[in-house]
């Protein structure tokens, strides 16, 4: 009966040819500690009487139950099934000659003047004919060829031919690549050999700074030439690993790309195996590296490109098995957060430049803020549309940089449209003014209204210059400047509103109109010093590019109308209700303060997928585009699930943060809980929405906006305001049904297309 206990195959069935002695295991380098000696080299022979005596007595250790100190920590052992047959030779590994044509980084004999020397101690070749001479040698065994670069051992050429002409069925040879080895070539074609490849990198210079050579051209060269002799996978590349070095997705691609036009058809995965020491019980550490392995799996799929494992990894796979789900999504919610961050911080500025005008203006008196409310609602429903069509830049120009075309071109053009935009829309928020009279506002009311509109109309200008700068930027993933940028005016405007608000030295308190002054300085600023950041990039010499203006006008002008749809749903809500009377705006306007500043977070995660999903989208990669989605859906939709809790267990304190006006509280409080509500709707279908930018169905985008506010929304308030008499709180309740449809609308469309663009890229 067979004997269970903890060994390897290795153990039993493996001769390893060392430096200057014969083992029974190869694995010193990657657990760290010794190896098995089965016999010393004295003048290139060995006392075959001995030869097993070591091998047999740490088998029986183990069959006792306990681990040689050798063999401890080794990611080899496993619990099996052992018979007690005579020991066959299964597995041969010539490591016996160290020197090298490359000098890599991750290799353990790196400074090491034992195995750095490249003196060959011995011959291999006649002490291995004299052990298969007194040793059966299995007839599935496998001899691999490793230490050192093998091509250029002086007997390699004579070994190969030996072993071929004994039958041998598996010799796999690890090589830099650098020379061809034209002894490969029969058995490779024969499906013999399998020769491995280790590039370990994409690009030049990181193979350079890896492998310390300028051999790059020459290894892909030869990659190709081997690939060219084998419909299968006789032939494989190889990418160590090592964090810092060569662990980017843009690395990794232009690894696959390489390996995919020389025709290799299989990969192999291996970690740094100093890393995987250090860091083997370190979750943290290795769950990063597991998740470029499984981008790599994912990406190599995409290429019909077969992925195996090896050593440091394999383990780390078996350890970490459990936590792999998780691990798969765990680098794209790190990304999402990483690109979210800055444009929640932008998002959050719009928001608190808005939320200070208020905050300051609510101390000054209600008026003021209604006024202001009521402007605001205004300006927005008209430049909302300018803003969303300069979305369409970031979004266009990530889609051009995922399949791999020039974009910088076209800045000088993405600034002279902003400029455009500006004057255009500039002219209509001036305009709108002249229709105020005829909306029945209170006299008082109706004068502010004008003058603050009058003032921020001219704030276009820096506004869309800081937008349409900050979309190119987007689309590079650069995010930080504009974004703390905007920050920093939020805090230029809460000392411009107190100023011009309340009056400061000379300059007299204007209410409702000194807030307008500090809306249209800071903006101003921010434009100006968007476009000295920006200005040494801009070439003058390019030329205004005609078609790509009438892609930006096709793809963004859906995006600026469903954003207006949106502003202008609730900004008519705050029309009509204003009427009704003045207070009911300025609580109205006070809950959408509070709503937006927790909607900013889902926002910022639409935008970011927006950006991931168009460049994916360009570059083909189905199952990024995929993962992103998930990853932004659970963030957005579970953010928005803890700021509806807040909002429902602390509303009171929230509204005081605005006013104590009494009144105000009371309308407020069942406001406050509906909004909680509708929370979770609005994350989902904004992030929905950006899953479907990304696509360029911006129209789709649009359309579901118009009907989810006009078709679904409002026909509800009608019943629930007409018929019912909820006034406010109807509004609230028909745009949380609102947002719900959209919702829905938007992730099936999303999908469908996503099954679409799967199915076309197969």
């Amino acid at each position: 009966m067979p004997n269970k206990y903890i060994s390897c195959d290795w153990l039993r069935n493996a001769i390893d040819f060392e430096l200057d002695r014969i083992e029974i295991c190869c694995f010193r380098c990657h657990k760290g500690s010794g190896a098995i000696k089965l016999a010393d080299i004295e003048n290139n022979s060995i006392n075959y009487d001995n030869l097993f005596s070591e091998r047999e007595k740490l088998i029986n250790e183990n069959k006792s139950g306990r681990i040689n100190s050798s063999c401890e920590g080794c990611f080899n052992l496993k619990k099996n099934d052992w018979d007690s047959q005579a020991p066959v030779i299964k597995y041969i590994h010539f490591n016996h000659w160290t020197y090298c044509n490359s000098d890599c980084l991750y290799c353990y004999t790196r400074n090491d003047n034992k195995y750095q020397n490249g003196i060959q101690h011995y011959k291999a070749l006649p002490i291995l004919k004299e052990i298969l001479k007194k040793v059966k040698f299995s007839s599935d065994g496998e001899i691999t060829f490793a230490g050192g670069e093998p091509s250029i051992l002086d007997e390699f050429d004579e070994i190969i031919e030996y072993l071929l002409e004994t039958g041998a069925k598996k010799i796999i040879v690890h090589t830099s690549g650098i020379k061809y080895a034209s002894v490969l070539e029969k058995g490779i074609s024969e499906n013999k050999i399998q020769v491995i490849i280790s590039q370990d990198s994409g690009f030049e210079d990181t193979y350079k700074r890896i492998k310390n050579n300028e051999h790059c051209n020459q290894i892909w060269q030869n990659t190709q030439k081997y690939a060219k002799l084998t419909s299968g996978n006789n032939v494989m590349s190889k990418y160590v690993i090592i964090p810092k070095i060569n662990d980017s997705k843009k690395e990794i691609d232009e690894w696959l790309k390489k390996t995919k036009t020389a025709g290799v058809k299989s990969v192999i995965i291996d970690v740094e195996h100093d890393f995987y020491e250090k860091n083997k019980d370190n979750y943290h550490a290795v769950s990063n590296i597991l998740a470029l392995c499984e981008y790599i799996k994912q990406e190599a799929k995409r290429l019909n490109i077969e992925v195996m494992l090896y050593n440091a990894a394999t383990y780390l796979y078996q350890r970490y098995k459990f936590f792999i789900p998780f691990i798969k999504y765990k680098n794209y919610f790190l990304e999402l957060i990483i690109l979210s961050l800055p444009l929640l911080i932008g998002n959050l500025g719009h928001t608190l430049i808005g939320a200070t005008d208020i905050l300051i203006v609510a101390k000054y008196n209600i008026n003021s803020l209604a006024a202001i409310s009521i402007a605001n609602s205004i300006l927005f429903t008209i430049f909302i549309l300018g803003l969303g069509i300069l979305n369409a830049i970031s979004i266009i120009l990530s889609n051009l940089r995922g399949s791999r075309r020039q974009t910088k071109k076209y800045l000088l053009t993405s600034i002279v449209f902003s400029s455009i935009l500006a004057v255009i829309f500039s002219v209509i928020c001036y305009c709108s003014k002249y229709f105020i009279d005829g909306l029945s506002f209170e006299k008082e009311l109706t004068f502010h209204i004008k003058e603050y509109i009058t003032i921020v109309s001219f704030s276009m200008f820096g506004m869309f210059l800081y937008q349409g700068i900050k979309e190119f930027l987007q689309s590079y993933e650069i995010v930080k400047f504009p974004n703390l940028l905007l920050l920093g005016a939020v805090i230029v405007n809460l000392v411009f509103d107190i100023i011009f608000v309340f009056g400061f030295g000379n300059i007299p308190a204007m209410g409702s109109k000194g807030a307008a002054i500090a809306t249209l300085s800071v903006r101003t600023l921010m434009g100006l010093i968007m476009f000295i950041y920006i200005f040494k990039l801009i070439n003058f010499k390019n030329k205004i590019d005609f078609s790509y203006i009438k892609n930006l006008i096709k793809i963004g002008t859906p995006i600026g109308l469903a954003l207006m749809f949106e502003f202008l749903a609730f900004n008519i809500i705050t029309v009509l209700v204003g009427r009704e009377a003045g207070i009911l705006s300025a609580v109205h306007n006070i809950i959408i303060t509070i709503s937006s500043a927790t909607f900013m977070v889902p926002l910022a995660v639409s935008v970011a997928t927006a950006i991931k999903v168009s460049y994916n989208y360009g570059a083909k990669k189905t199952d990024e585009i995929r993962r992103y989605s998930y990853a932004a859906l659970i963030m957005g939709v579970g953010f928005m699930a803890i700021a509806a809790l807040i909002l429902a267990l602390f509303p009171k304190q929230l509204i005081s943060l605005f006013t104590d006006n009494q009144e105000v509280l009371k309308i407020s409080m069942p406001l406050v809980l509906i909004a909680a509500m509708y929370q979770i709707f609005d994350g989902f279908q904004v992030v929905a929405g950006g899953i479907l930018k990304g696509f360029k169905l911006t129209k789709i985008v649009s359309v579901t906006v118009l009907f989810g506010y006009w078709g679904v929304g409002m026909p509800v308030a009608y019943v629930l305001v007409n018929k019912y008499n909820y006034s406010l709180k109807g509004y609230w309740i028909a745009l949380a049904v609102s947002l719900c449809f959209m919702g829905i609308v938007q992730a099936i469309t999303a999908k469908y297309k996503y099954n679409k663009i799967k199915k076309m890229y197969q």
